[in-house]
């Protein structure tokens, strides 16, 4: 593939651009790119006009804000982009890939934005890719153009990107959390019985902390919350939020039997199912986890090769709506908590362990489905 940036050694896009979105510029280098990039060597064909091009945006934060510029400069996205840009996307020689794959946040209204838009501007929508942390977008987006008789569609992309992110935070943390040495650690340690990090506040983990609370389990775990003064071995959450992202701590895990994964999105009004860097440091340090999430985790993590933990505990939590679900895992965390046991029963999950880090190593040795599937499509676009 090849690549189009106006700022290429920092590989950025729609750099006049000045609006900033928590603290960084509102077009960022795109993850998706970023990691096609350092697998290979791009060439900046810039002044070759006669090549294709994929043209990548990084976008983090509110859709509202990298959109359509609420509360910014209030002007939509499209409307940064440049004569040239728009002249090779019109003229079919252009991709654009907005990447969203740090967030896994959908509304209602995107879908018929960039069509909007698309008709404004005279793009064919063809030309416009969506990648995303929601891995349920495409089902999505294509129910909605079924509905709507639309043929012309834009290219969605669901994209796990915090996988082999936390497979590279983690080769530090992986000698230390061998079955062997979680055994070993629990045998002559105080352990709880599961932990839960939460530490941005949201709806779903302050009715989760609640839930804890008047069902008298929460100290039996390692729980934080930010807002409510209970914090993991007295740990304060005063860093900048990149801190927390690439953090694999260990210790959590070989403390406890099991992780509660608290991801951002839970509701279904959410419309969102997000695999984020969270689910996968559970992975990384061979601990089972409990996932605290949109609905349909498990199904979404096993058809990546993961195996989860139906033989220990009830997983029916993650087929359930949304009050059901966060009541059954409360009920899981009881279980779990009343097994006498519990350096036994952890120990016979060795092997679904041991597979889930090493299905970690094996997707990170090699191309994310979401970039493989993007490679097709950019040659399938381009008849090439």
């Amino acid at each position: 593939m090849n690549f189009m940036f106006e700022d290429f050694p920092k590989k950025e896009n729609l750099v006049e651009c000045d609006d900033v979105v928590d603290g960084r510029r509102r077009f960022q280098v795109s993850p998706m790119v970023d990691t096609i990039c350092r697998k290979t060597t791009p060439v900046d064909l810039m002044t070759h006009d006669n090549d294709n091009y994929l043209i990548s945006l990084g976008v983090n934060g509110s859709i509202d804000n990298w959109a359509k510029g609420f509360g910014l400069s209030e002007k939509s996205l499209f409307d940064f982009l440049s004569e040239t840009y728009l002249t090779k996307l019109r003229g079919g020689t252009a991709m654009l890939l907005i990447d969203f794959s740090l967030e896994g946040y959908q509304t209602d209204w995107l879908f018929r934005w960039f069509h909007d838009e698309c008709s404004r501007l005279n793009i064919p929508p063809q030309a416009v890719v969506y990648t995303v942390g929601n891995m349920l977008v495409d089902s999505q987006y294509e129910e909605w153009a079924d509905l709507r008789g639309i043929t012309d569609r834009i290219k969605c992309l669901p994209y796990a990107n915090f996988e082999e992110f936390i497979f590279i935070k983690s080769k530090f943390a992986a000698p230390k959390t061998t079955v062997d040495k979680h055994i070993e650690y629990k045998k002559t340690n105080t352990t709880w019985s599961f932990n839960c990090p939460q530490k941005r506040p949201r709806k779903h983990r302050n009715e989760f902390f609640t839930k804890m609370t008047e069902s008298d389990i929460l100290d039996k775990g390692l729980c934080s919350f930010p807002d409510k003064d209970h914090h993991i071995l007295g740990e304060t959450h005063d860093r900048d939020w990149g801190y927390y992202i690439s953090r694999v701590h260990p210790d959590y895990c070989l403390k406890t039997f099991v992780t509660v994964v608290s991801e951002p999105q839970y509701y279904e009004e959410e419309l969102s199912t997000f695999t984020s860097e969270k689910v996968f440091k559970p992975i990384s340090c061979r601990h089972p986890f409990i996932v605290l999430g949109g609905k349909g985790e498990l199904d979404i993590l096993k058809s990546r090769g993961y195996k989860t933990f139906s033989n220990w505990f009830d997983e029916s939590y993650d087929t359930l709506a949304d009050t059901e679900r966060m009541d059954a895992i409360i009920d899981v965390l009881k279980y779990i908590d009343s097994i006498e046991d519990k350096i036994s029963w952890f120990e016979s999950m060795r092997t679904v362990l041991d597979h889930n880090r090493k299905q970690l190593v094996e997707n990170s040795s090699r191309p994310d489905v979401a970039i493989t599937e993007l490679e097709n499509y950019y040659k399938e676009y381009f008849n090439e």
